[in-house]
């Protein structure tokens, strides 16, 4: 039980820096093509919403496999 909720804190962490990461590269795209340099607060707020929710469902479907796996197996 303590994997899956290492796993799950894992793969939040990991959505919600690299929706942070292709924010930032849009923001560079948009400094480049406009010269401003704007991070929209509702950016941030998506990222952590959409990072919790892929990370969310990365540790399901961790789950629902080894579930089905132990079937198979027997």
């Amino acid at each position: 039980m303590i994997k899956y909720i290492k796993l799950l804190v894992y793969s939040c962490c990991f959505c919600i820096f690299f929706l942070f990461v292709l924010g930032l590269g849009a923001s560079i795209l948009f400094y480049i093509k406009n010269g401003d340099f704007i991070v929209p607060d509702g950016q941030m707020k998506r990222g952590v919403i959409f990072g919790l929710i892929g990370g969310v469902s990365i540790t399901l479907a961790e789950i629902v496999f080894k579930c089905l796996d132990r079937t198979k197996s027997k």
